[in-house]
């Protein structure tokens, strides 16, 4: 087998291709045609080649220990790969590695109620770990836009936030027990059903966030909770960015059980409107340059007393000249309308190839932070569109740079990247991390020392080591 400046092999030579087929069945390997390309990358658009040697789709785990077992023995690279819609190239394939999709391990395995516990494979994806729960009277809360296709493995290996990080905290939290595929083959099985089990060091948290770099996800068991009575759902337009904080604050002062809050600029809005075709700019009379969607629990009993208790807090924020406009959902389907505003940002900027940049900073930041953004944005790239939403309560803004119409992708790349040190230095300045919830991968590899100290790194390379001492496991990420 030809070998790369690392020593690790690639999966397109015929006799491993030969014995990956007699593991896990012709119709279970690809190596050739658009499929490649398909399962080859995530949505980070970095410059990179996107180039697997070959993809696997196992059907069971014994069959993804076979296949780590043969990459093993043959140093070939493994890239872990689940509904791929991250942003930091972390299941991007460019060395001609072996992509292992674990689209086939979709099974919800075991719902207990009394320890509101859910176990499934790692390939359900987040909405069909939601429906599961939902349907024995349960929540998975963790949510975001992407959850009809992010997979539940992949939202563990990389610690996915989503919008009710404030009320239900991050994917970590909800992480109850793993099953994990070393790269040798040999299977862990890290917490499960206990709630208490204080045996010395707790290495299911080490695979929390790993990005594939320290084994293959296969099996979760997640913590559920009990569903709210309902939500009450507004949609306001701010005065200034400052409100943003101002509203915030007064809404954690209150009693009211806050689940949610999320802002986005004008142009967020403006660019949702022209995706949709439609000439309404939302509901709203009038566009501040922020807007905020909440979302706050209805009480047990989904009485009048929180909604009253809002438009009370409402009345007194516009009364402070903090709120232009606001809609309260008086439906359901209000309030799902009112969320698309939110959730439709991505997906408009899609069409424009946007520069994403995911990052955290202080939550009392907020407003400076996107101020000074903006400010070094118009000095250095003046030509590149940019827009920032984001999720208040956790400090985590998303940072967009657009491509211009008429503006090569190779051209509106090295602008981007040129930019890249500014804005991280920026967010260094403010004490705050270069990804918030969607990891390192291949494009921040850069700007982890902007986060962690180098005692960290020398810690984590070290880790990676005693898992991985071959590197096989998603190389080149993160480090």
């Amino acid at each position: 087998m030809s070998a790369d400046q690392a020593g690790l092999c690639r999966a397109d030579d015929e006799r491993f291709v030969a014995r990956l087929r007699d593991l896990l069945g012709v119709d279970a390997v690809i190596v050739e045609g658009e499929d490649l390309v398909y399962y080859g990358s995530d949505r980070c658009k970095g410059g990179w080649p996107v180039a697997p040697g070959a993809i696997a789709l196992p059907r069971t785990v014994e069959q993804v220990q076979a296949l780590a077992r043969l990459c093993s023995e043959a140093r070939v690279p493994i890239v872990p790969s689940g509904g791929r819609t991250g942003l930091t190239g972390a299941a991007t394939a460019t060395k001609g590695e072996l992509v292992v999709s674990l689209e086939r391990l979709d099974q919800i395995l075991e719902l207990d109620e009394p320890g509101r516990l859910l176990r499934c494979q790692a390939g359900a994806t987040v909405e069909a770990v939601q429906d599961a729960a939902a349907a024995a009277g349960l929540a998975y809360p963790v949510d975001f836009a992407a959850k009809g296709s992010a997979q539940i493995g992949g939202s563990i290996a990389t610690n996915a936030g989503g919008v009710k990080v404030i009320r239900h905290g991050l994917t970590r939290e909800r992480v109850a027990g793993l099953e994990v595929v070393l790269a040798d083959g040999e299977r862990l099985s890290l917490g499960g059903a206990l709630v208490k089990n204080n045996t010395g060091y707790d290495l299911r948290q080490l695979f929390i966030g790993s990005e594939g770099t320290l084994g293959l996800i296969v099996e979760v068991t997640l913590s559920l909770t009990q569903p709210p009575a309902g939500h009450e759902v507004v949609l306001c337009s701010l005065a200034r960015d400052e409100a943003v904080l101002e509203l915030f604050t007064r809404l954690r002062r209150s009693p009211l059980r806050l689940s949610a809050f999320e802002c986005f600029d004008r142009a967020c809005v403006e660019r949702v409107v022209a995706h949709r075709g439609v000439d309404q700019a939302g509901p709203l009379d009038e566009l501040g340059p922020m807007q905020v969607l909440i979302e706050v629990e209805r009480g047990d009993a989904g009485d009048e007393q929180t909604s009253d208790a809002l438009m009370e807090l409402l009345a007194e924020a516009q009364d402070q000249g903090e709120i232009l406009d606001a809609v309260v959902a008086q439906t359901q389907a209000q309030a799902r309308e009112l969320w698309a505003w939110r959730e439709d940002i991505s997906e408009s900027l899609h069409v424009h190839t946007p520069h994403k940049a995911d990052v955290a900073v202080p939550v009392r930041e907020v407003a400076r932070f996107m101020a000074r953004w903006r400010e070094a944005v118009a000095a250095s790239v003046p030509e590149l569109p940019a827009l920032c939403f984001g999720h208040v309560g956790d400090g985590n803004l998303h940072l967009n740079l657009l491509r211009p119409e008429g503006m090569s992708l190779d051209e509106f790349l090295t602008r981007c990247h040129g930019f890249d040190p500014t804005m991280y230095a920026l967010v260094r300045e403010f004490s705050g991390s270069v990804s918030a919830e969607h990891g390192i991968g291949l494009l921040k590899r850069a700007y982890l020392g902007h986060t962690r100290s180098a005692r960290e790194i020398d810690s984590m390379r070290a880790i990676k080591r005693i898992f991985d001492p071959q590197g096989i496991l998603n190389p080149g990420k993160v480090f």
